[in-house]
């Protein structure tokens, strides 16, 4: 690993073709993808997204939190059969998620091609995939436990060790990869999985740096790759995170490989939402 690790957590690439998207999919192993439909947004979480648009200080957000999972549980019964245990806090945020609520839980998936439909589907700007290197993710965080937790380190990224982060709420900064237990049908069909912060009263960018550079407490600006070919190994060994541009010129192409490949709403999403979001498909006349 080289001396200046700090300089590779954050990449950034701008595709050159499709073909240069798939060959960069490629190179990369064991990592997990979120599509962007506007290259300038950030990683956030719907949590952050709230408080920032309620202009919340980012320090209330675990009171606020905690407000959101008690209402929910009080009012669930009004619209579902069946209930997580009430300590499991993965499985009921993993509801409130599903169904559209705040939550601290950002989703990724573990397919490139889902995370790019993402990206590509209904914009008219510059997109962007997120790649989260699930694997050095893993591996820092865990090293980090050991270091604090002798004992039980070993369960770091269970949901039991999940669980106990999100109800501790402001454990110290690090970022894990988990799916929960009951994965309902969209999930399924997209491949999903959710990052979770630690520390609920910092950003989950902070988190996720401090994670793979106990020292870098803010995500450095993004490193410009010229030619991906000559960095793969630091990119699968040293960068926590690849942002993936992906120029508007190539859209249209990417968005009809990905019909061809069954990657659409309808596949996606279930019911008749998915059928219903399909139609915007029609647009497509040529």
């Amino acid at each position: 690993m080289s001396e200046n690790h700090s300089d590779n957590i954050f990449c950034e690439y701008t595709i050159k073709s499709w073909t240069d998207l798939r060959t960069l999919f490629s190179k990369i192993d064991d990592w997990v993808f979120r599509g962007h439909a506007d290259s300038q947004w950030t990683l956030q979480t719907t949590l952050e997204r709230g408080a920032e648009m309620n202009k919340s200080g980012i320090r209330d957000i675990p009171a606020i939190e905690k407000n959101i999972i008690d209402k929910f549980k009080r009012r669930a019964s009004n619209y579902l059969d069946e209930f997580p245990d009430d300590d499991n806090l993965l499985e009921w945020l993993s509801l409130i998620q599903h169904h559209g609520g705040p939550t601290r839980l950002l989703d990724f998936s573990k397919s490139y091609y889902v995370g790019l439909f993402f990206s590509v589907n209904h914009t008219t700007t510059e997109s962007a995939v997120y790649c989260l290197n699930r694997k050095l993710i893993y591996n820092k965080g865990l090293e980090t436990e050991e270091k604090r937790y002798r004992e039980d380190f070993l369960e770091f990224g269970s949901r039991a060790h999940c669980n106990f982060a999100l109800k501790e709420q402001t454990l110290s900064p690090l970022v894990t990869t988990v799916e929960p237990y009951n994965i309902h049908e969209r999930l399924s069909r997209q491949q999903g999985l959710f990052a979770i912060p630690f520390e609920g009263r910092q950003s989950f960018e902070y988190n996720l740096s401090l994670t793979v550079n106990s020292y870098q407490k803010e995500l450095p600006k993004s490193k410009k790759i010229e030619n991906f070919e000559t960095k793969v190994k630091l990119l699968n060994e040293e960068c926590g995170l690849l942002k993936i541009i992906i120029p508007t010129e190539f859209h249209n192409e990417i968005k009809k490989d990905l019909k061809l490949m069954n990657i659409t709403n309808e596949t996606l999403f279930p019911g008749i939402d998915g059928f219903s979001k399909s139609l915007f498909n029609e647009f497509d006349i040529s």
